[in-house]
């Protein structure tokens, strides 16, 4: 079993990280809170500095236009982006499979944002942190808020076969140095049968060489991206910065995620949701 780094599961949140959580996914306009949230809860004020300096960058129309130049890139011809399924191959009742594009169509937004938010706050961070001052102002519509999806799957919840399965597959994603499991995989559990079926073309895709072009083309955007947003981030005057030793180890960790598995998910996730019917 492989050996992955603490969170706050979702349905484990309470108190002031649970409202961090629900604002999270209000506010990113998706229905889950990805691994590297959950993961900076467990730290005590992490994810409350952390969120209150990417938050008000989401205001910005620059980011959904950044956005749609991730998933354009992301979804260029590529052997995975060009495999379609049938609607009998997928063993999926008619009802699940607008569930099923759903848990795509999210973790596509809220990775895509994430490549997006963090490359320009790693810089930040690069360049001494954000400065401190006042909140930029809430932007001013949103798109209705979005139920949550189903409970993420724990590994030990589901079936021996698709928790196999699920490690083999992240071990392509997972930085060397820092085991993971991508939290798009541990939904997909919910459709084991859709999983099984398209394993075999993801881990060829890995293999061809093909998904690390593509994921360098994201983070292409994600980097011109960052030149004109990394000094817009603002340290809310009423939060506590963490020291410059978290914040110096945290550096690292954003790094490894939006080096490989936040662009390389960003990928694959996109070529599924081109793959269903």
């Amino acid at each position: 079993m492989i050996e992955v780094p603490a969170e706050i599961a979702e349905v484990d949140a309470t108190g002031l990280v649970c409202g961090l959580y629900e604002d999270i996914r209000a506010t990113m306009e998706i229905g889950m809170v990805n691994l590297i949230y959950r993961r900076m809860a467990a730290v005590d004020g992490l994810l409350e500095w952390v969120w209150g300096v990417l938050r008000p960058l989401l205001a910005s129309d620059d980011v959904e236009e950044a956005l749609l130049l991730i998933a354009a890139g992301a979804g260029q011809a590529s052997s995975l982006s060009t495999f379609k399924l049938e609607r009998h191959q997928m063993d999926i009742e008619d009802q699940e499979l607008p569930n099923l594009k759903r848990v795509l169509d999210d973790y596509n937004r809220g990775n895509g944002l994430n490549l997006l938010l963090l490359t320009a706050f790693s810089e930040c961070l690069l360049l001494g942190g954000p400065k401190v001052g006042e909140m930029m102002a809430e932007k001013a519509e949103r798109r209705p808020l979005r139920s949550c999806l189903p409970p993420i799957i724990s590994m030990t919840d589901m079936s021996k076969e698709t928790a196999s399965l699920i490690q083999e597959l992240s071990k392509s994603i997972a930085p060397s140095d820092r085991p993971l499991i991508p939290s798009l995989f541990r939904h997909l559990a919910h459709w084991p049968g859709f999983l099984t079926l398209v394993a075999p073309h993801i881990t060829s895709f890995v293999r061809s060489g093909e998904l690390a072009t593509l994921s360098d083309s994201a983070k292409h955007c994600a980097k011109d991206f960052s030149l004109m947003s990394k000094e817009q981030f603002i340290s809310p005057v009423e939060l506590t910065p963490p020291s410059a030793d978290v914040q110096a180890y945290w550096l690292g960790e954003l790094n490894a995620y939006i080096s490989k598995p936040i662009p390389e998910m960003v990928v694959i996730g996109n070529a599924l949701r081109h793959a269903l019917p």
